[in-house]
C-alpha cells in the first residue's frame, strides 16, 4: 500500500466511492473527461474555490475538517444561485504521499458529496504545497438561476441564519485573551459550514438577487449594489449575531458580524410586497432575518444606528491581494 502510484490511490480513495455512470452522467471519473448531458430544460451553473494551507486554513488542521471545508465552500456557491448540486471535480496537491491523511480526506470528502447527492467526476492529483481545488457543476429550470444582479429599490435585504461565528472563533484562537473560548457550533462553523442549499432552492421564484456571504457581509453586499445598480440601508440592530458576539461591545460585534467573514450564509433580496408567510415558508430550513431595504442610490451604502446615527464600518472585508 505505501508504495501505491498517483492512479492507485484515485482508485482506491475517491473512484470506488462513485458510480461510473449516474443520472445524466455518460462518463464519470477515470477517463481523460468526463461527459455529462444536460437536460434540455436545464441550465449548467459551475463554480470553483481554492483552499491554500496558512492562508484558508491553519496548517494544523485536520484532514476531515480541510476535506469538508474545500467541498462546503463550493456548494455555497451553488446555493447562491439557488441551483441543486449535482457533480464535482477536484485537484488535490499534497507535500507528501500520507495515505492515512488522504484516507481521512477522502472519507470526509466522499461523505459530504454523498449527503449532497454529488458524483466526482474526475480532477488531478499532484505534489506541491498543500492545496485543494473543488469545481462544482449544479443545474436550474432555464431561467431560474439567482444573480446578483436584480434587486430592485424598495427591496427588502435579508440575511439566513446568523453571522460573526466563524469570525469570532478565529479571534478566539487567535487572540484567546480578549475573546473568550467560542462556542461548539462556532467552531464547527469555522471548520464546517453548513451550505444553504435548500434555502437557495427555495428562493429561486422569490429572491430579486442573492449572493453567499464569504468575504463578509458589507463587502458581498456590495457586490449585489454594484451589479444591480442601486444603494442600501442596513439597520444594524437587525443584524443576527452569533451567540458570543451579544457578550461583546456593539461595535466589536458589528465589526466581526459585518466584516469578518467566512459566514457562508445567504444574503438576497426580496420584493417589498412579498408577505411575511411566504417569508416564513422560506425559513422553514434555516432563520430568515430583514436587516434593510434597496434605494435608488447607486452603490451607496448607509449603516444606522438604533438612534438613526450612521456607522462608519472600520474593519476591511479579506482580500488576498491587499
Amino acid at each position: 500500500m505505501f508504495h501505491m502510484s498517483e492512479f492507485e490511490i484515485i482508485e482506491r480513495f475517491f473512484k470506488k466511492a462513485y458510480p461510473s455512470s449516474k443520472g445524466d452522467l455518460s462518463l464519470g471519473i477515470g477517463d481523460d473527461a468526463a461527459i455529462i448531458n444536460v437536460p434540455e430544460d436545464s441550465e449548467l451553473v459551475m463554480s470553483m474555490d481554492t483552499l491554500l494551507a496558512g492562508v484558508h486554513f491553519f496548517e494544523g488542521t485536520s484532514a476531515e475538517n480541510i476535506a469538508f471545508k474545500s467541498l462546503a465552500v463550493n456548494l455555497s456557491d451553488i446555493a447562491a444561485m439557488g441551483a441543486s448540486p449535482r457533480w464535482i471535480s477536484l485537484a488535490l496537491t499534497l507535500p507528501e504521499k500520507n495515505l492515512d491523511w488522504i484516507e481521512k480526506f477522502a472519507s470526509s470528502f466522499n461523505k459530504l458529496a454523498e449527503q449532497h447527492s454529488l458524483v466526482l467526476i474526475g480532477g488531478d492529483l499532484t505534489k506541491g504545497p498543500l492545496s485543494i481545488t473543488v469545481q462544482i457543476h449544479g443545474i436550474n429550470p432555464k431561467g431560474k438561476s439567482l444573480r446578483r444582479s436584480g434587486a430592485n429599490p424598495g427591496d427588502i435585504i435579508c440575511v439566513s441564519g446568523s453571522l460573526g461565528a466563524a469570525a469570532y472563533a478565529l479571534k478566539s484562537i487567535e487572540e484567546n485573551i480578549l475573546y473568550p473560548a467560542a462556542t461548539k457550533k462556532e467552531i464547527k462553523q469555522l471548520h464546517r459550514p453548513e451550505a444553504r442549499i435548500k434555502t437557495g432552492i427555495a428562493l429561486r421564484d422569490v429572491a430579486t438577487s442573492c449572493i453567499d456571504i464569504s468575504d463578509g457581509l458589507i463587502a458581498d453586499l456590495q457586490h449585489i449594489l454594484k451589479a444591480s445598480q442601486v444603494g442600501a440601508e442596513i439597520e444594524l440592530s437587525n443584524i443576527p449575531y452569533s451567540n458570543s458576539l451579544t457578550k461583546l461591545k456593539n461595535e466589536d460585534a458589528i465589526e466581526l458580524a459585518l466584516a469578518g467573514g467566512d459566514d457562508y450564509e445567504l444574503c438576497f433580496t426580496i420584493p417589498n410586497s412579498l408577505t411575511n408567510i411566504s417569508l416564513e415558508e422560506i425559513a422553514t430550513n434555516c432563520p430568515i432575518t430583514k436587516i434593510g431595504f434597496i434605494n435608488n442610490k447607486t452603490e451607496s451604502l448607509v449603516l444606522r444606528k438604533e438612534n438613526e446615527e450612521v456607522y462608519v464600518l472600520k474593519s476591511k472585508s479579506y482580500s488576498h491581494f491587499e
